[in-house]
């Protein structure tokens, strides 16, 4: 697997930027309502955590084991936080959102090569969230 992905190379050198916008994002969204009483840091703090780990459970071998360690901890998170299982994942689906906006508003992907490259991180990242999605109900539903 190609381990520059200019996707994530921009994402890598704009974390945090892309981090607060997520957080101005989900604090104002109807679909994110309990995320509104939560402390911007700590908001900011879920994003970058998941953006500063996205290479690495896209190119590991083991990348589903990798993703499955990271949505456990991101689905502790949340519960813990209060924060209800449709917005524990909607929240998730605006961080992907907010780094390819990002990315887009870049333009980033000019060439044919890269926008080859820009299909297969989308799709490499789409695998991931269908990773998360099943950890994150799992662990939720285990609360129950």
């Amino acid at each position: 697997m190609v381990e520059s992905i200019k996707l994530l190379d921009v994402l890598e050198g704009n974390i945090d930027e892309i981090a607060r916008h997520w957080a101005a994002d989900v604090k104002k969204n109807k679909r994110t309502m309990h995320c509104w009483n939560i402390p911007d840091d700590k908001l900011v703090l879920l994003a970058v955590k998941f953006y500063s780990q996205l290479r690495n459970m896209l190119i590991a071998p083991n990348r589903y084991e990798k993703a499955q360690e990271f949505f456990l901890q991101y689905s502790k998170t949340c519960h813990e936080s209060g924060i209800p299982l449709q917005e524990t994942i909607y929240a998730l689906n605006l961080m992907r959102r907010h780094m390819w906006l990002y990315a887009d508003f870049q333009a980033i992907f000019i060439n044919a090569l890269e926008h080859n490259q820009a299909i297969d991180s989308v799709m490499r990242i789409m695998l991931m969230i269908d990773y998360a999605v099943y950890e994150i109900t799992q662990y939720y539903q285990d609360r129950i």
